[in-house]
């Protein structure tokens, strides 16, 4: 065939394998040119591979995709011009280099010069050039693309590497809220890029303890992220195998300090803010490593002991080798049952309304969103979600630029509503048995008829599994929890369901509308779509609103006790 006596390869079925060579493709309808320039770039130590159409060269290139460094074509060739032939490979292929080889006078006001140049990627040469021309031109644009080629490799390795390192770090991090018995905790935690430095610890230290610390490391990406994955393991080890009784706030910062110093002092240092919230005697005892103050909203006005050059106590963790953290840094208050704990990284006073972090949130302001919403999260149980509207309300303020990672973390007592449940579930079907059991009786206690009760179950049920089948595709959420409200409110059951989810546009849906909540957001498709059709009759409504990472579902569920049932919330 002619590719033997041209020593180009014209069909793919022909064509070695590529890999290890730079390949350029010449298209040219006349022989004489595929011979001509072949040799020149064989002369070069290119790969020349000749196809006498487009059509041929399409299927070179279908057949050998990325293979190719290049390729030089001519303009008129027969029923298809060089510049479709470019339209078809941009199709799969849009970084191509493109050299046009013609004989085309750019004088004679054809416009193909024009054309060329149209596209940044496509090159003129006229095929009077001679071989030190050609070969220097190739080499310049072959060079290039290789670079960009390794460049955007590395790039995909990079990124690649980060979403798992944003995985781990989001299986090290507790779930975001909690209630129980005794206390509460929630908690916005959010890079500024793809992963953080910054920690968020809260579990359980002993039986009457709670540990919380919120921290961070200083510096940005892959080594700041590395460094806050093996503090938190160190936090879970340290409450895990510790003298319970005989630990308290100080004496966990210098374990962390020593373990800092020993592992992570070449890669950084870290602020940190350690708590202990004991639930016996309702007091919250707590040292700053360099962070923030607690802040605690409901109780006194406590600040801790101000850190100045000739204490020890106080210094961040990990700067200086010889830092000692005493009790006499250690601040204790004693918590009113209604009482909140604020403990934020710096992150937050970095917030900006400009990319360049110029116009950053004041204090005042940053004061002022955080009294006035954490008071009316407490009457009105919006408490698991009070972080996340933290944050949105200084987005709707304009600061909507982080310069840095940002924590918050709210934890204190459980205060219990009257005419309120509050609840929150693990994603698992018998957590979800059981948060409708435990609704299911705290709405008998509260004397509502059981076909009311077992319509709210039976919406919270179908919400709640609705989540848990469609959340296990995202890895980050595999310990996530659902914070849960219920309220009566004249005649009617608002059910809110709070849950982490993927962004959705914000939107409210009244019951017999299309389409609904349900249809949109919640495909539950292994019964057919019964369960969206029960929900859709038993809901007078359906409104869905985002906060940051959160979505809030409120449900008006339909009550057969009418606007005369007892226990409706003013």
């Amino acid at each position: 065939m002619s590719g033997k006596n041209e020593n180009l390869v014209t069909h793919p079925d022909g064509i070695p394998d590529l890999r290890s060579k730079t390949a350029i493709l010449v298209v040219d309808d006349e022989r004489l040119i595929r011979l001509t320039v072949g040799a020149k770039l064989k002369s070069a130590g290119y790969f020349p591979v000749a196809a006498a159409s487009v059509d041929e060269a399409v299927s070179i290139l279908k057949g050998h995709v990325g293979a190719f460094s290049a390729i030089i074509s001519d303009i008129m060739m027969g029923d298809m011009d060089g510049f479709v032939f470019r339209d078809i490979v941009r199709g799969f292929d849009p970084s191509m280099p493109f050299f046009f080889m013609t004989a085309l006078d750019p004088e004679e006001g054809s416009g193909f010069l024009k054309r060329i140049v149209s596209d940044p990627l496509s090159y003129y040469l006229p095929k009077s050039a001679g071989t030190e021309v050609l070969l220097k031109r190739v080499q310049q644009v072959v060079a290039s693309r290789r670079v960009r080629r390794f460049i955007e490799q590395q790039m995909a390795e990079a990124k690649s590497s980060l979403a798992l390192a944003s995985h781990i770090q989001n299986s090290m991090l507790p779930p975001r809220a909690y209630m129980d018995d005794r206390l509460f905790y929630a908690a916005w935690w959010q890079p500024k890029e793809v992963v953080s430095g910054d920690v968020f610890e809260a579990m359980p230290f002993g039986e009457d303890r709670w540990l919380f610390v919120a921290g961070d490391i200083q510096g940005h990406g892959t080594s700041a992220a590395l460094a806050m994955t093996a503090v938190q393991s160190f936090l879970k080890n340290l409450v895990r195998d510790a003298d319970e009784p005989a630990m308290g706030p100080a004496m966990i910062a210098n374990l962390l300090h020593g373990f800092f110093r020993a592992h992570l002092a070449d890669i950084s240092y870290m602020t940190a803010i350690i708590c202990v919230y004991d639930f016996v005697t309702r007091t919250v005892s707590w040292i700053s490593c360099g962070a923030p103050d607690l802040v605690v909203i409901g109780g006194e006005d406590v600040r801790a002991p101000s850190t100045d050059p000739f204490r020890r106590g106080g210094l961040p963790i990990g700067l200086l080798p010889d830092t000692v953290y005493a009790e006499g840094d250690i601040v204790r208050e004693t918590l009113p049952p209604s009482a909140v704990c604020v403990a934020v990284t710096d992150g937050l006073f970095d917030l900006s309304q400009d990319e360049e972090g110029f116009k950053k949130i004041s204090m005042e302001l940053l004061a002022r969103i955080r009294r006035e919403l954490t008071f009316d999260a407490r009457k009105s149980g919006d408490i698991l979600v009070e972080a996340h509207k933290y944050m949105t309300a200084c987005r709707e303020y304009g600061y909507v630029h982080a310069q840095d990672d940002v924590t918050i973390l709210l934890f204190g007592p459980r205060l219990v509503l009257d005419g309120i449940f509050e609840s929150t579930v693990p994603l698992s079907p018998t957590a979800v048995d059981d948060a409708a059991r435990a609704m299911g009786d705290w709405c008998r206690a509260e004397g509502w008829q059981e076909g009311d009760v077992s319509r709210v179950q039976l919406v919270l049920e179908e919400k709640l599994m609705n989540v848990y089948e469609h959340g296990f595709d995202d890895r980050a959420r595999l310990h996530e929890v659902v914070g849960v409200r219920l309220v009566r409110r004249r005649g009617a059951a608002e059910l809110t369901v709070w849950d982490c989810g993927s962004p959705t546009p914000s939107l409210a849906v009244a019951a017999g509308s299309a389409p609904t909540e349900f249809e949109l957001l919640n495909h539950r498709l292994s019964d057919g779509g019964r369960g969206r059709l029960i929900v859709r009759e038993l809901c007078d409504g359906i409104e869905r609103k985002r906060y940051g990472t959160l979505n809030e579902t409120i449900y008006h569920v339909r009550l057969e006790g009418g606007d005369g049932s007892t226990g409706d919330a003013k």
